[in-house]
């Protein structure tokens, strides 16, 4: 007796063989990046559906901690998937090992595009630098820190813990990378007490000695330590600390142990993905041009088909090009890579070579060899391993890459009629590089201190922001400060600094005042 396949057993063997399919490929795109000196972690391919992508995208890691900003960013993600007008394309996780997601609705080449992709940015995340203090774990920590947020919901009631999330999500992005570990608040006041002690101590300086010329300490004086009995009041924090959610979590004065330990929370995350903030362009255009190298292999080896290859390039070229009116990370990126690469494979243009040349800037010889044998490939890596965006833009953009992407500054004018018109202001490279270099200080975000935790001697929280040339929005300011103040608990002051005026922002817990000082 025969049996008749169902329409469940066709779609099942037909994922069956795209899975076979991938999986071959895989192993492909793998040795590829290999050959081109890639070195990513062990990398995990699941294929879901959309939702279980867009659930992922919009909480940054699976089984994180709920909270309604990771489902209003959810359903932005899902409406604008659903009605075609966007969707993520990749899903990778710094974590070893790495753990990635292809959606089983798309078509197997565009999966195959986004494993070597994937397999780039896993790359990044295992070398450079930024990502070096990382957590390797975190999909498992922020599992482990959901289980306790939710036992927190269920002890003390959710409104209260999404209130305390509410204000901590407010200013996550305040930490300081620098100090990933900061010590608890008992050994961080012993820490500030023996420096303050060791700055009152007297010193006395030693004899000259005879590798003085070698290690320069003749005059400088060595420390004699004293017990002085007489102690002075700590200053709390002892310099401007930039970590805001460490200095309230060790030092709000009437928080409980579990909010504590939520703010704590929320900090250890926004450390891990701080590094993700500081390099969106860099690890985007290395991602992008190591997929387009690994493709382009796939062809050449006929490893698929001539429509596929068509595909692809499509895909490659949508998210790469230009836009009119700003900047598209990835455009930027890769014209930066190209330009990179022919700079050191010696494959410039005559005319690009003269500018070196005026520029007193070395001209590489012309490498004629295979592309996994050319000098650009570890000048790249070294590129690669020691830049965020910003030291990037810094130390590599210049004329070339200005004029290979037709790069301007323009602003908006309004005619008489009321029409907006476009108008160049400027085309000078080094302008446009040092504009996207300053638009990159701290990811973008203000900088702001700690600079008294006992303000007025009366436990009151005095900030300050670091005026760099940016000042900050007061409906901002008058927002943020009462999140502020919920973890807190006493007013909390703001100092503003522009060039126009410098202002005091306080909230005692019923409005928000303001008042103009001077320096």
């Amino acid at each position: 007796m025969s049996m008749e396949s169902t329409p469940f057993d066709k779609a099942a063997n037909r994922y069956e063989a795209e899975d076979r399919d991938l999986e071959a490929a895989l192993a492909n795109i793998w040795s590829i990046a290999e050959e081109n000196h890639l070195d990513p972690f062990p990398t995990h391919f699941e294929v879901v559906p959309p939702n279980v992508i867009s659930e992922i995208g919009s909480y940054g890691l699976p089984e994180r901690y709920s909270h309604w900003t990771h489902g209003r960013e959810y359903r932005q993600i899902k409406t604008m998937y659903d009605w075609g007008l966007s969707k993520i394309y990749e899903l990778v996780i710094n974590s070893n090992p790495a753990q990635a997601y292809l959606m089983e609705n798309n078509p197997p080449i565009e999966n195959k595009l986004v494993m070597a992709h994937v397999l780039a940015h896993s790359d990044f995340f295992k070398n450079n630098k930024l990502f070096a203090p990382t957590r390797r774990d975190m999909p498992e920590a922020a599992a482990h820190n959901a289980v306790r947020i939710q036992g927190y919901e269920e002890q003390y009631g959710k409104m209260a813990v999404e209130q305390l999330l509410d204000a901590t999500l407010s200013i996550e992005e305040h930490v300081d990378p620098y100090r990933p570990n900061r010590p608890q608040k008992e050994d961080e006041l012993r820490n500030w007490r023996e420096q303050a002690s060791r700055k009152r101590r007297p010193h006395e300086s030693i004899p000259a000695g005879q590798f003085d010329d070698i290690f320069d300490i003749a005059s400088k004086p060595v420390l004699k330590v004293i017990h002085d009995q007489h102690t002075e009041a700590l200053h709390i924090p002892p310099e401007p600390d930039r970590d805001i959610l460490g200095f309230i979590r060790n030092h709000g004065p009437n928080l409980q142990e579990w909010q504590r330990d939520v703010i704590d929370i929320v900090r250890s995350e926004s450390l891990y993905f701080y590094p993700q903030r500081r390099t969106q362009i860099r690890n985007e255009c290395c991602a992008s041009h190591w997929h387009k190298r690994i493709m382009r292999e796939m062809s050449d080896r006929n490893l698929i088909s001539d429509k596929d290859n068509e595909i692809w390039w499509r895909q490659h070229s949508g998210v790469v090009a230009p836009d009119p009116k700003r900047i598209n990370p990835y455009y930027l990126g890769m014209k930066m890579y190209e330009y990179l690469e022919d700079y050191y494979n010696g494959t410039l243009s005559a005319e690009e070579n003269d500018w070196l040349i005026k520029e007193h800037i070395p001209v590489q010889p012309r490498f004629e060899g295979r592309l996994e044998d050319s000098p650009a490939i570890p000048a790249l890596r070294d590129i690669m391993i020691h830049n965020d965006d910003q030291s990037f833009i810094r130390n590599h953009f210049n004329k070339i890459v200005a004029d290979r992407m037709d790069m301007y500054i323009y602003e908006e004018r309004v005619d008489f009629d009321g029409e907006v018109d476009y108008v160049v202001i400027d085309n000078g490279w080094q302008k446009i590089r040092d504009m996207l270099v300053s638009s990159m200080d701290n990811s973008g975000m203000p900088y702001i201190t700690v600079v008294d935790g006992d303000y007025n001697n009366a436990n009151q929280l005095y900030l300050r922001h670091e005026y760099e040339g940016k000042a900050l929005d007061p409906d901002y300011i008058k927002k943020t400060l009462p999140y502020i103040f919920r973890l807190w608990q006493k007013p909390v002051h703001l100092e503003a600094r522009s060039d126009k005026a410098n202002r005091v922002y306080s909230y005692d817990g019923t409005e928000v005042s303001e008042k103009r000082i001077s320096f």
